[in-house]
């Protein structure tokens, strides 16, 4: 590769590489770009949650809203980009219960509890009724709440709108419908700069619909970046917790109680054949199908009237009784809440005590290994699981858990929490019972699968057939490589011999069948100057021979024109040449010197060694020059001499010229003659050093320091 060449590549790689780094750069740009996804609109008609992440609650999906139905403190649902900077959302909502209920912005460090997180919430509270705004840093930081007109109250729809610019923070919220609003502004000096949004509820449990994220606009921008701080701020040390809300007053009975109270168990026991009025008080542990637990046990219950329910509320409800078998269920029953509680904690059981029927209509907590997954003929999510004994089913009641059941991973230990049915309209006769999981939440990974499954073991198969067929290719590529070279290293040795050794010997035998037919011819009296001219002429043809000999051997010893260097060896040969004539041989080095493979430093020697005897056999010179160039990619060898020179003529070159050519040729080199008459001549070959990944090849070029001989003249 001439220099040239050389830097044009280095000049394409550093251009190249350039290019991949301003590309790496846009991309990490775009990635991290505060508007990337904005405007961000969510109506929840998908009824698909992959881009939400649950943090606690009874996440839902259902007619176009979101929906907590659980009394958990701090649930939060969240999205967006955490590097989402001054951005605006708003959302229409309401409340399930008595707490409070809200949006969440600038979120990040998400976890699970009341307020472990870092942003700002604000939300609508039926406690003291009013708009409150917050600061929430794995603690809870409260700006003076505001009176809601009109108050703020259970299952009526408000638009919440939340502003961040800066750090200046505005809140909104409006009562659809009606001209009740209240606004909050604030100034946080220490503000968190960016974040994700989430939705919120601190155990009332909530609606949400019409989310939007937008980036603010000038004006909006405008307005909050000149909003001053408020005058004081209330603190609670520990969480939002720390101020509950006092249970709402509980919904009177549609009529007076004219039932006494039953716990949920004695139901299975009452009468098959004519239903029984029954009333009975538990906790809600779902709510799409409704069950009610107490401590006894759990029941269907199926309202006369549809009723927003959380998981937690505590309701007292009375209807019909129909048994059948272990089960019974409450129809066309009528409630009333008496207060909101945290949910049930499950029953951790096996799944041969869940067989039995006992904990029909309770929530349960069961361990087994995912058998397979599959859709049911309705398009429910079904997970088929073994705890070895037993063989039973999870069925997802919303689109949040469909979604985990489909990331989960076959023959994986999971825990899940749920309803436990034992009823042949959910079990279809063919497990001993069922399991209605409605939150992320009750989902664990105890174990993933694992490695030596089925699957696994085929794909290592494939995988170590593949493996030994590429090393069987690359063997035999390998082998067929190494006859490729043998056999080109066999052909130019016979090119040589033939060449050298060959053209020789015919001399010799030419010589010595002149001399035979003149001893032959006795006719002819013997002339002994001609035979003793033709015998010296034989010798000098052995002599010759025996010295290409000697380089064709040497050649293939590395330990010897290597080792001695290649401008040490073509020195060498001009001084033989020259003998005692008064020529002035100069030979040098300059840069590092690099191994040369042997083809290449043959033949580099041989076109030496040609040129050095045609500039003296035909040049006469009085100096002459041999000099060798390292470059990091080839090395260029430079014969000169001040002979008389000549005319150069391609197409009529010698056959020593037209050699030097071939052998340039063979190598990848060029070849350069410069020359004119009475001027001198200078032979130039610049030659290609293949990359060489046998470092110890070098010490085969050392010369004692590792260099070779830097000048020499004599």
């Amino acid at each position: 590769m001439t220099p040239r060449s050389h830097s044009f590549l280095r000049s394409r790689v550093f251009f190249l590489a350039c290019i991949a780094l301003l590309l790496t750069a846009a991309i990490v740009l775009y990635l991290r770009s505060p508007w990337r996804g904005l405007p961000y609109h969510d109506t929840f008609a998908s009824g698909q949650t992959d881009e939400w992440t649950p943090y606690s609650g009874n996440w839902s999906l259902a007619d176009g809203v979101v929906k907590n139905d659980s009394s958990d403190r701090g649930a939060k649902f969240a999205t967006g980009s955490s590097y989402w900077r001054d951005y605006s959302v708003e959302a229409d909502m309401q409340l399930l219960g008595g707490g409070d209920a809200g949006l969440i912005v600038r979120a990040s460090d998400i976890e699970r509890g009341v307020d472990s997180y870092n942003g700002y919430y604000a939300g609508l509270r039926t406690t003291d009724q009013s708009l409150l705004l917050g600061r929430a840093e794995h603690g809870w930081i409260e700006y003076p709440p505001v009176k809601m007109p009109g108050g703020v109250k259970e299952g009526t729809w408000y638009h919440l709108k939340i502003g961040a610019f800066g750090c200046s923070i505005s809140v909104s919220a409006t009562a659809i419908g009606t001209n009740n609003e209240a606004t909050i502004t604030a100034h946080d000096p220490h503000c968190f700069k960016h974040g994700r949004i989430a939705l919120r509820s601190m155990v009332a449990g909530g609606v949400w619909r019409n989310l939007r994220v937008e980036k603010l606009s000038r004006e909006e921008a405008t307005l909050l970046a000149s909003a001053k701080a408020p005058s004081k701020m209330a603190l609670y040390p520990t969480n939002q917790g720390s101020t509950q809300a006092e249970p709402p007053p509980p919904h009177l009975p549609e009529a007076p109680h004219t039932v006494p109270l039953q716990s949920i168990q004695s139901l299975r026991l009452l009468s098959s054949t004519h239903p029984a009025r029954a009333r009975i008080r538990g906790s809600v542990i779902l709510t799409n199908p409704l069950y009610i637990q107490d401590s006894t046990g759990g029941v269907q219950v199926d309202l006369k009237k549809a009723a927003s329910l959380r998981v937690g509320d505590e309701v007292e409800a009375q209807g019909d009784v129909y048994p059948h078998g272990l089960t019974a269920t409450l129809r066309n029953a009528t409630f009333a809440s008496l207060s909101g509680v945290p949910p049930n904690p499950p029953l951790s059981i096996t799944a041969d005590q869940a067989a039995t029927g006992a904990y029909h209509a309770m929530f349960v907590e069961v361990e087994g290994n995912l058998y397979r997954k599959f859709r049911s003929a309705d398009g429910e999510a079904v997970l088929e699981m073994s705890d070895g004994a037993q063989i039973f089913r999870a069925i997802a009641t919303s689109p949040a858990t469909t979604s985990a059941f489909q990331a989960l991973q076959p023959r994986s230990l999971v825990r899940l929490r749920g309803v436990c049915l034992v009823d042949a309209p959910h079990t279809q006769n063919t497990v001993p019972f069922v399991l209605l999981v409605s939150s992320t939440e009750d989902i664990k990974v105890l174990v993933g699968p694992p490695w030596w499954s089925m699957e696994h073991i085929i794909i290592l198969a494939f995988t170590m057939l593949g493996l030994g067929f590429l090393v069987h290719l690359v063997y035999s590529r390998a082998e067929e490589w190494r006859l490729r070279a043998v056999i080109d290293e066999r052909e130019r040795l016979a090119h040589e011999i033939h060449d050298t050794l060959a053209q020789s010997f015919a001399g010799i035998g030419f010589q010595l069948r002149a001399i035979r037919n003149r001893i032959s011819k006795s006719n002819t009296p013997l002339q002994n100057e001609i035979i003793l001219e033709e015998l010296n002429r034989a010798s000098d043809l052995v002599r010759h021979s025996h010295d290409e000999a000697r380089r064709s051997i040497t050649t293939l010893r590395p330990d010897a024109t290597e080792a001695n260097g290649l401008i040490t060896a073509l020195e060498q040969t001009a001084r033989q040449m020259v003998g005692r004539a008064p020529v002035v041989i100069e030979a040098n080095v300059e840069g590092e010197a690099q191994p040369i493979p042997l083809r290449v430093l043959d033949s580099l020697f041989r076109i030496g060694q040609e040129s050095i005897a045609n500039a003296i056999q035909h040049g006469h010179p009085s100096h002459l020059l041999i000099k060798a160039i390292y470059a990091a990619s080839g090395i260029r060898l430079i014969i000169e001499d001040n002979g008389s020179g000549f005319t150069p003529k391609p197409e009529s070159d010698g056959f020593g010229l037209t050699g030097i050519r071939r052998r340039a040729e063979s190598i990848d080199g060029t070849l350069e003659i410069h020359t004119t008459p009475g001027t001198g001549t200078r032979i130039i070959v610049d030659a290609p050093i293949p990359k060489d990944k046998r470092p110890f090849w070098r010490f085969a070029y050392d010369d004692g320091d590792g260099q070779e001989p830097r000048n020499h003249a004599s």
